[in-house]
């Protein structure tokens, strides 16, 4: 009997499972448009600004000059710990669409994530060029300064990113299902992975992560936040089912 109960749970659930991001698809498309093109101007006014390092710039960098929270990491270059930064990076991405599947509201949770990520990555780069703080690598005593991007370091935009799709994920997760701890670790998760695998490979700082994290989540929750319908909500949570219809 508590078996059927559970099926008749889930089947209630699935076939109830509410329209979690109510959206206007020509506002949010000329909002993506936008923003779009903000983060690609970026790209001409970033090599307008910021000049390649000289030598001279190189040869006075002291490590002393580094805070003391961002001091204790390594400074060595690694492709290999970046490059598995974006696998786990697109873990967290492919694992959010994977939850956020819905035959009937998919796209429309879709172009909620683009927003998001459109949003991020156009603050992102613009914080990069005004701040223009040099990334770990370039302190190492065998630094390459033909690598790209050298003076992009706060803050992380990959951190950024990952906290963002994780937050976008549980939004969604949680006001469909309920709380879940093993979700929220496994999204969360990733995403600090990515975080870490950053600073790990000399790509960033520790506050260039951390700073990344809560500027992602938070702009994340904030679009989730504004474009989250009002009608009806189906929550299943391990002890409970709660059924609401705002008006």
């Amino acid at each position: 009997m508590k078996k059927l109960l559970i099926i008749f749970c889930l089947l209630i659930t699935i076939s109830l499972n509410a329209q979690t991001f109510e959206i206007n698809k020509l506002n949010c498309l000329t909002y993506i448009a936008t923003a779009g093109a903000i983060d690609l101007y970026n790209n001409y006014f970033d090599d307008k600004i910021i000049d390649d390092l000289t030598k001279e710039e190189l040869n006075s960098l002291s490590k002393d000059d580094i805070p003391w929270f961002d001091g204790w990491i390594s400074f060595s270059y690694d492709q290999n710990l970046k490059d598995i930064s974006d696998y786990t990076y697109l873990l967290t991405l492919v694992s959010s669409v994977i939850i956020v599947y819905d035959a009937d509201y998919f796209l429309d949770n879709l172009l909620v994530l683009s927003e998001i990520l459109v949003t991020q990555s156009a603050v992102g780069k613009w914080t990069k060029t005004f701040t223009q703080r040099k990334r770990p690598f370039v302190f190492d005593e065998k630094r390459d300064i033909k690598k790209r991007n050298n003076q992009h370091s706060f803050y992380s935009l990959h951190s950024s990113g990952a906290f963002g799709i994780a937050t976008f994920g549980y939004y969604y997760y949680m006001h469909n299902f309920g709380k879940s701890a093993p979700m929220a670790i496994f999204l969360f998760g990733s995403a600090a992975a990515t975080a870490t695998l950053r600073v790990a490979s000399a790509q960033h700082f520790p506050s260039d992560v951390f700073v990344g994290a809560i500027v992602g989540s938070s702009l994340s929750y904030l679009i989730c936040k504004y474009h989250h319908s009002k009608k009806i909500e189906l929550n299943l949570g391990f002890n409970s089912i709660n059924l609401s219809y705002k008006f």
